[in-house]
């Protein structure tokens, strides 16, 4: 029986988009695949919780883009973990990443994925592929639209493949090595909406838009 080990690398924890897409993983997947979520600073903090993670036969990276990478909190664990790698031997594990960023386009993700993709092959462990995600913040407050809806059809396709691949033991990937995609909307109406999402937060933070465009010196 195949089982899914989530690594939550957002430093939001449940508050974050990333805990939204989990959730939504998880739903799809079979109920005969075993699942367990760690938010990386558990797993910092309690050494022999990674014990618990190598018993699982596939794990997943689940991150925010932080500037074409990923959070330091994240790198910090991925050198922690490495280390904690070091005598194990024979480990036989499949790493998949699911990467969501604030911009649009799913394609800004593709530098962090290939920093999985490659600490993963130094790691020694079996790189099967990445997906990311764009307009990460509007897939998680429309939590009221289902991801099967026409909007988030690509989202949900990708995650099919995400499913498809977990589920399944082939030797073989059945997709490429990064699968990158965005909600179906307007980038213009997208722009609209995160500029009314700034000033309604700026304004229940006493301020008003001009403030938003105030500079420090």
């Amino acid at each position: 029986m195949n089982s899914l080990c989530i690594i939550n690398g957002s430093p939001r924890k449940e508050k974050g988009t990333s805990s939204y897409l989990i959730n939504e993983l998880v739903q799809l997947l079979n109920n005969n695949i075993k699942t367990k979520e760690y938010y990386i600073s558990e797993l910092m903090e309690d050494k022999n919780s990674l014990q618990d993670v190598i018993s699982f036969n596939k794990i997943i990276f689940v991150s925010p883009l932080y500037a074409d990478c990923l959070p330091s909190t994240m790198l910090n664990f991925m050198i922690y973990f490495e280390e904690f790698l070091k005598d194990k031997k024979n480990l036989n594990m499949d790493i998949y990443c699911l990467i969501n960023c604030g911009f649009l386009e799913g394609t800004q993700n593709i530098l962090a994925i290939d920093i999985l993709k490659n600490y993963c092959k130094r790691i020694g462990l079996n790189w099967r592929f990445g997906v990311g995600i764009g307009g990460g913040e509007f897939m998680a407050s429309s939590k009221n639209m289902p991801l099967n809806c026409k909007m988030k059809m690509p989202v949900y396709n990708a995650f099919l493949d995400l499913k498809k691949d977990i589920e399944n033991s082939a030797s073989n990937p059945t997709c490429s090595e990064a699968i990158l995609v965005n909600a179906k909307i307007p980038k213009f109406i997208f722009k609209l909406a995160g500029n009314m999402s700034w000033k309604a937060t700026a304004k229940k933070n006493n301020l008003k838009s001009k403030d938003l465009y105030k500079r420090i010196y």
